[in-house]
């Protein structure tokens, strides 16, 4: 067999390139040929040259895990080129819904519209929601009592200047996809000396107002392949192209309101996701680290792994917005976060390149959740679960990474 491959792999040294020219001629030569010692030469240069492949690929990711600062997230881009395991998360050529195959782009941009619009009804807790929600909320704000009996001060988010601004621009990433109004990053980063003052002004409007724009709140969501069976919708997550405004802004909120929590060390330690400094190896490190205590001093460990399905799409407005006051986030700046969440407008697109032909859906309006592909969704969604390991920290020790709770009890009782 020979090896194949691409000539755009870093890795791929000039000397690899002479070796693998000349496997081949070997290849070719005791193909056709009856003398051992030549085909054994040729098994044990394919042998060197597979181990001389394998040392260069680990140099090359190596070194460049090492140079990066995000050597998590790098470490896994490395291993999913490595394996070959890239899906594609635009091409959805055919879904199945209920005994229904469609096939038609139209169809397929309806049909997500109408899942993603709806998740709670299709996880059967719309109607435990409705029925409960005041239950709910009631039950938060009691037990929020008893474990925040002296709530920080309030949070009074400061005018945005226009360097401020026009920093944040600056600092987005440079692309070319874009929301509903077709303005991309790109081209926002080009006019920033012009329109970086009226965008400031309108932002420094919103936070006096305590009013989010409607504007702002029009999302494209793209279906994005998580797993599983590609023509169940179930196994796609609605990740939301934002206006490039409400980007800027959202990012200048995210800022005021980040420094409020970190000045008063709101977010909980058990929390590694959606933060600076943190990530998944965080998590497990703590979770080893406490697992081996437990041995080392002879005890029992046993753990609970929770995944909270459909994390972002299922979060209840009213119990959010109850548990912000608690957090200091109140008066004009959580009526902003209740603008901002309330009246929110999304449809589907669906693109297909072998066509060359887009498709959308109606717009729907949002009445749960908080938009994948946001700045503020991930903040929002750790306040709305940061309270979690107080309620069971006497009893057990949870360590989270997002929606991801491990829920770990040692003793040296096994009951």
């Amino acid at each position: 067999m020979l090896d194949v491959y691409d000539d755009d792999d870093k890795w791929i040294t000039l000397g690899i390139k002479t070796s693998c020219r000349h496997k081949r001629e070997l290849y070719l030569i005791s193909r056709n040929s009856n003398d051992e010692k030549l085909k054994r030469h040729y098994q044990t240069y394919c042998k060197i040259l597979h181990n001389v492949i394998k040392e260069a690929k680990k140099l090359y990711y190596d070194t460049k895990i090492q140079k990066l600062n995000n050597k998590c997230k790098a470490t896994w881009e490395a291993i999913k080129k490595l394996t070959n395991n890239h899906h594609s998360h635009t091409e959805i050529q055919e879904l199945m819904v209920g005994n229904e195959h469609l096939k038609e782009q139209q169809d397929i941009a309806d049909a997500f519209n109408d899942y993603f619009s709806s998740i709670i009804d299709n996880m059967n807790r719309n109607k435990v929601n409705n029925k409960n929600n005041n239950a709910k909320v009631f039950m938060t704000q009691y037990y929020l009592e008893q474990n925040y009996a002296h709530p920080p001060p309030s949070l009074v988010i400061k005018t945005f200047s226009t360097k401020e601004i026009t920093s944040i621009i600056k600092a987005l990433k440079t692309k070319n996809s874009h929301g509903f109004d077709e303005i991309s990053v790109k081209v926002l980063k080009v006019s920033a000396t012009y329109i970086c003052s009226p965008l400031t002004h309108v932002c420094n409007k919103s936070i006096l107002s305590g009013i989010f724009p409607d504007r702002m709140k029009f999302s494209i969501v793209k279906p994005i392949y998580k797993k599983g069976n590609k023509m169940n919708p179930t196994n796609y997550r609605p990740i939301s192209l934002l206006t490039s405004f409400s980007k800027v802004f959202e990012k200048a909120l995210y800022n005021r309101i980040t420094e409020h929590l970190n000045t008063h060390n709101l977010l909980v330690g058990n929390q590694c996701g959606y933060r600076k400094g943190t990530a998944t190896d965080d998590a497990i490190f703590k979770l080893t680290n406490e697992i081996l205590k437990a041995l080392n001093n002879k005890t029992l460990a046993g753990s609970i792994f929770c995944d909270l399905e459909k994390a972002f799409d299922s979060v209840n407005h009213d119990i959010l917005l109850t548990k912000l006051s608690y957090y200091g986030i109140s008066g004009k700046a959580k009526s902003l976060l209740k603008s901002y969440l309330q009246k929110r407008y999304q449809r589907v697109l669906i693109s297909n390149s072998i066509f060359n032909s887009n498709a959308v859906s109606k717009w729907t309006k949002i009445t749960c959740g908080v938009p994948q592909g946001s700045i503020l969704g991930p903040l929002l969604f750790l306040l709305y679960i940061n309270d979690l390991p107080k309620a069971i920290k006497h009893k057990a020790l949870p360590i989270l990474f997002a929606n991801n709770t491990s829920i770990l009890i040692t003793s040296p009782n096994s009951n």
